[in-house]
């Protein structure tokens, strides 16, 4: 799947609009075809994505020196419908293989971080300016990185963005912490009842008080995402990722427990962010979790993961002692051993 083609000896911008909505990608695609110079002309190539696409898999999909703009179609009157609609993608037909676990909120807050672009369509029932500019806070509050417009905005943006290429390199919204960007914006005071905040700790994480404290962290939060570490599982990175339900799982070795022979397949960024921020005590291990919600409590959140935290007198007792704490986890994921291959 190519998303650039040639005229002559000039390429051809390529677009792709993505969305889990058929309907509202493509009445975009009709608005820019009519509408914008470059996509009437012919000189941007336009192309919708199936809604079961993430827009990293369409830039994976595109091979080496591919690089569309992607843009995300939101319609504004079902975004929060999308975000919490726990049904499996299977359940609609929409799975991409039969090891496909994603729900449809997973899906939708993936769709909306990993876009060059996002644009909210449509109206509210009553058009209500206020409610409207929540949802558009919300999603920059879910993805800061993208530029945000309106349907009308991208139709009259001639020469900027529509005409730019996109990212090449995927960089999930869940890592990039560990690559020393940020996964959210600290932004607590609630902006139109919209409020995101990030935790951050050096200690770990005591594995049996956050699995019971799980439902209270994430009450509310229509989309957290980040990296942890548990006390049983000093060497391994946790990953973590909620939209209409928490996923947890492991992703791969912390740098400080490398072994050698892998050390020259970890991103240099990775390396470099974890060097600026090394820690005598804990090496490169930390807790770094963005959440985002609506009308939530980010202090009450930050108190209950910080009670889940390690004691003074657990740290006292030493790592080796960790592995011994219950660990809840354990019945879903098993302990990767030191030697996995950092990423």
């Amino acid at each position: 799947m190519t998303w650039r083609i040639s005229t002559g000896k000039r390429a051809v911008p390529a677009v792709v609009l993505c969305g889990f909505w058929a309907h509202a990608t493509t009445e975009v695609a009709d608005r820019l075809l009519a509408d914008h110079p470059l996509a009437a002309s012919g000189r941007i190539l336009l192309t919708v994505a199936p809604e079961g696409y993430e827009p990293d898999q369409i830039r994976t999909a595109g091979g080496a020196g591919s690089a569309p703009h992607i843009v995300t179609v939101v319609p504004a009157d079902l975004l929060l419908d999308g975000l919490t609609d726990d049904r499996a993608l299977r359940a609609v037909g929409l799975h991409r293989a039969d090891d496909d676990e994603r729900s449809i909120g997973a899906l939708v807050a993936r769709q909306i971080e990993q876009a060059d672009t996002v644009v909210l369509a449509g109206r509210l029932e009553g058009d209500d300016e206020w409610e409207t500019e929540q949802l558009r806070t919300l999603l920059r509050r879910i993805a800061p990185w993208s530029g945000h417009s309106s349907v009308e905005d991208l139709c009259l943006s001639t020469a900027g963005r529509l005409s730019t290429a996109g990212r090449t390199e995927p960089v999930a919204a869940v890592t990039r912490g560990l690559r020393g960007r940020a996964p959210g914006v600290h932004h607590p005071p609630a902006e139109y009842g919209v409020v995101s905040f990030v935790f951050q700790a050096r200690r770990p994480f005591h594995p049996g008080r956050l699995h019971d404290a799980l439902d209270e962290i994430t009450e509310g939060v229509l989309r957290s995402r980040g990296t942890f570490w548990l006390a049983g599982r000093p060497d391994v990175v946790m990953t973590w990722e909620s939209a209409d339900s928490l996923s947890i799982g492991a992703h791969s070795g912390w740098l400080a427990a490398a072994p050698d022979e892998f050390r020259d397949d970890v991103e240099e960024e990775r390396w470099l962010a974890a060097a600026v921020d090394w820690d005598p005590y804990y090496d490169d291990r930390g807790q770094h979790l963005a959440f985002v919600g609506i009308d939530i409590d980010p202090v009450g959140i930050h108190r209950a993961l910080t009670r889940c935290l390690l004691t003074d007198a657990e740290l006292a007792d030493g790592w080796d002692s960790w592995t011994g704490l219950p660990d809840p986890f354990a019945r879903c994921f098993r302990l990767v051993a030191t030697e996995e291959k950092p990423q």
